[in-house]
């Protein structure tokens, strides 16, 4: 019976950023919508999708350093938790999946930042 804290974490935020977004196209579409059929009013100001990559961006950021954070207590809480506890060498076998993902969240959201700035 193997128990994780992490019991899949990755995939709950993965479904967290569809659903965002999805609700962000929605919205968009709504926006769309308005504009095009019940005020005729133009706005110099659009957002476009500037606000969503900016928002993705975040968020890939702060989760990519919360699952790297989160492995490594992890990891260092097995090994306190193992039966050997007068072992004074380091074992850094284990399952590191959350931390090579929260390193690829960050690349990924350090991309968003960066084709956020080429649009503007």
């Amino acid at each position: 019976m193997e128990s994780s804290i992490f019991s899949d974490f990755s995939m709950l935020f993965i479904k967290l950023v569809m659903a965002i977004i999805a609700v962000y196209v929605i919205i968009l579409i709504l926006n769309f919508l308005r504009d095009k059929f019940i005020s005729k009013v133009t706005d110099p100001k659009k957002e476009g999708i500037s606000d969503l990559l900016a928002l993705l961006s975040k968020l890939f950021f702060l989760s990519g350093f919360g699952f790297i954070i989160g492995n490594i207590v992890q990891q260092i809480l097995e090994m306190g938790a193992g039966r050997n506890h007068m072992v004074t060498a380091v074992n850094f076998r284990g399952d590191w999946d959350y931390l090579t993902f929260g390193i690829i969240l960050i690349f990924v959201g350090i991309g968003l930042k960066s084709g956020k700035k080429m649009l503007e």
